[in-house]
């Protein structure tokens, strides 16, 4: 019986996250809030991961019409059970590999002002791009239609994770000194994209850490089973043990992208104005906030306003 709860648990989780990241894509990568490499970096993070809920929900539902609930070889053996497996892997990858490039471009966009007009910059992100992609079909191609190099993948994946975290937060970091330089060191521009890319690095930083908690409790649960702490070491238990990782996963998964839009201050008053127009309701009063997410004090003139924002910025 828990194993159909868990099931059901299973599919809300994938549905949720689906719609999840449809809002991700609508509030933040279709919005011109930021510059078009973030959006272009953010979309492929968000689409990956949509694939991959997609995917093993369709593999679920393979498995579950032939009345088993887990992947196994019965299952396994299905043609089509193959094709979204394959799917499954390829976007997993692309995933990861994504988030490492996403902090990279970061941090190059953050330090150096004017490397988006720079034709080295767009070789890069062309570079980047296929080869995420390259990463991508690689694992596919090795890990289920040839079946070999699982424990080169497993410590691959969470070396990727783990060193996304410090470049992150260095991230966050050059972004946070930049934009507390001394107004006159930047145009008002520069300024707003400074704060930009600090709310994205710090919604990045948090959503980057549990990402990494995730993966290394699912890599602990492997390990554990492996050295016979979870049901024996079984193999023919395996599947179960794979299916309650899948969960973790995947509700890994659906939070990220609501990690991400709550931590960052201009995504969360956005989120909060959609809110107030389904729910009249809960509308509080309004505020008036800095280029730093602090409250300036709405006064009567102009030079007032203004005297406020020069004050945010020190």
């Amino acid at each position: 019986m828990i194993w159909y709860f868990l099931l059901s648990l299973h599919f809300i989780v994938e549905i949720v996250g689906v719609l999840s990241h449809f809002v991700f894509l609508k509030l933040v990568v279709f919005q011109g809030i930021m510059d078009i490499w973030c959006r272009i970096s953010l979309g492929m993070i968000s689409i990956s991961m949509i694939v991959m809920l997609t995917s093993y929900f369709l593999e679920t539902s393979v498995c579950l019409s032939i009345g088993t609930v887990f992947e196994d070889a019965q299952c396994a053996e299905l043609p089509i059970k193959v094709i979204l497996l394959c799917v499954h892997r390829y976007a997993e990858a692309f995933s990861i590999a994504s988030q490492l490039f996403f902090t990279i471009e970061r941090v190059l966009s953050i330090q150096y002002s004017r490397i988006h007009s720079s034709i080295y910059f767009k070789i890069f992100f062309v570079t980047g791009i296929v080869s995420v992609n390259a990463f991508g079909l690689s694992y596919m191609v090795t890990n289920v239609l040839f079946g070999w190099g699982g424990m080169f993948w497993l410590v691959t994946f969470q070396l990727f994770v783990i060193a996304n975290f410090p470049l992150m937060y260095y991230a966050k970091r050059i972004s946070n000194t930049k934009y507390n330089a001394d107004v006159t060191t930047y145009s008002l521009k520069r300024k707003h994209n400074l704060y930009n890319s600090y709310e994205i690095a710090r919604s990045f930083l948090f959503s980057t850490g549990i990402y990494m908690v995730a993966q290394l409790a699912c890599f602990f649960l492997l390990w554990a089973f492996v050295a016979g702490l979870i049901f024996e070491g079984d193999h023919a238990l395996f599947p179960k043990l794979f299916f309650m990782i899948s969960l973790i996963w995947h509700a890994n998964l659906t939070a990220f992208p609501w990690i991400v839009m709550l931590i960052h201050r201009s995504q969360r008053e956005r989120i909060y104005r959609v809110w107030v127009q389904m729910f009249p309701n809960t509308k509080t009063s309004s505020k008036i906030l800095g280029m730093n997410g602090k409250e300036l004090v709405t006064t009567a003139t102009q030079h007032d306003y203004f005297s406020q924002l020069n004050k945010s910025w020190k």
